[in-house]
């Protein structure tokens, strides 16, 4: 498959920066301002989630070669338009997978036998933390690349845009994140725990203004 070595990467959860306006977001107040009650519950949720989470990532950069709409990538050729131009110019990628950890969905779980309002809340509190995950391990490679001169595209993962889902199952192959971060991945192509990410950054040596985001 590659030789390339898969690195681990953890963050302290009191160092995990969730942003409240993440988490306003998700929950679709869009540039409103939440009531003082409302606001109220969702801190409550940002400390419930901060206290149970593991927050770790597993990653590697990996050689690519983009054929017009598609891209071989260490595990096989991805055809995806949207990518593609994403990334143009890029021959370097990292991969990621990044997750809050099991006790999440465990708390969930618990949340959800006592009201779903508090659960919708819940969800959007972890959406935003694994983002923040997602955030911080970003920050680290931005700066890796730096180093270098080089500088990197937003991150874009499988399902987006035309990023066919099943790229899961390459990128699984390549990180094996079940025995470097804790995540598995099921028949459904979805990950466990439940916020769980992975990602693609293209590493170019120009700066590219604009782009493309996941949002979870």
């Amino acid at each position: 498959m590659s030789d390339t070595p898969v690195y681990r990467y953890s963050i302290k959860p009191e160092d995990l920066n969730i942003d409240l306006r993440t988490v306003d977001h998700y929950l679709g107040y869009g540039g409103y301002i939440p009531a003082p009650e409302d606001k109220q519950r969702i801190e409550k949720a940002v400390e419930e989630v901060r206290k149970i989470v593991t927050p770790k990532a597993c990653y590697g950069r990996y050689g690519i070669e983009i054929f017009e709409e598609k891209i071989k990538f260490p595990f096989g050729t991805v055809g995806s338009g949207v990518l593609s131009r994403h990334i143009k110019g890029c021959n370097e990628v990292y991969i990621f997978a990044a997750t809050i950890g099991t006790g999440f969905d465990r708390l969930l779980h618990r949340t959800l036998a006592r009201s779903v309002a508090d659960t919708a809340i819940l969800q959007a509190a972890g959406a935003a933390a694994v983002e923040a995950v997602c955030d911080s391990l970003n920050k680290k490679l931005e700066e890796d690349a730096l180093k270098e001169g080089r500088f990197l595209r937003m991150r874009f993962s499988p399902g987006y845009g035309d990023l066919p889902l099943d790229t899961q199952k390459g990128i699984f192959r390549l990180l094996d994140p079940a025995k470097n971060a804790g995540i598995t991945l099921m028949d459904t192509l979805i990950m466990a725990p439940e916020k769980s990410v992975t990602a693609i950054i293209g590493i170019g040596d120009t700066k590219k203004t604009g782009g493309y985001e996941t949002e979870r």
